[in-house]
């Protein structure tokens, strides 16, 4: 009989011992993501520039097509500060992406000349509890509003 709480005890201890976290999978890539702003509302400053606030629709491709990010569709929304010249100068925002699966992950960014940051939220499916981050800079917009961007980063799968 005294067997019987020495072994419900190791059981317990290798339970509430075990790491909390055993699938989480470190993983990094790059890519590109292209977009086209699909609205936007212009907002006047007394200065001469504009608040400009925009949706964007997108796709990711990573380097390395295998990655869970190649292919992934996001909308965003942004609000940009633009100069008179009609230059950005600075914007930040969030974007809803989606898998193929239907799985979703969210990110916020924020972008100026010298290039932008971004973050992951969370997400559905295969990007619950994602974590992670990293930069991005554009090469390339229209003024039709096509633009495209070069992006790096790393990050927690849970």
């Amino acid at each position: 009989m005294k067997r019987r709480p020495l072994a419900l005890a190791a059981l317990l201890l290798g339970v509430v011992g075990a790491p909390a976290d055993l699938s989480a999978q470190e993983m990094s890539a790059a890519g590109y993501a292209t977009y086209i702003q699909t609205g936007a509302t212009s907002t006047p400053l007394d200065d001469g520039r504009a608040r400009v606030d925009a949706t964007i629709a997108g796709y990711v491709m990573t380097d390395d097509p295998t990655n869970p990010f190649h292919l992934v569709a996001q909308d965003c929304a942004s609000t940009n500060l633009v100069a008179a010249d009609g230059s950005v100068e600075r914007s930040s925002g969030y974007c809803a992406s989606r898998d193929a699966d239907g799985d979703m992950f969210w990110i916020w960014f924020w972008n100026s000349a010298e290039g932008g940051e971004w973050g992951l939220i969370n997400g559905t499916g295969k990007f619950e509890g994602i974590t992670g981050g990293g930069t991005s800079e554009g090469v390339a917009a229209d003024p039709d509003g096509r633009f495209a961007i070069r992006w790096t980063g790393a990050w927690t799968m849970r």
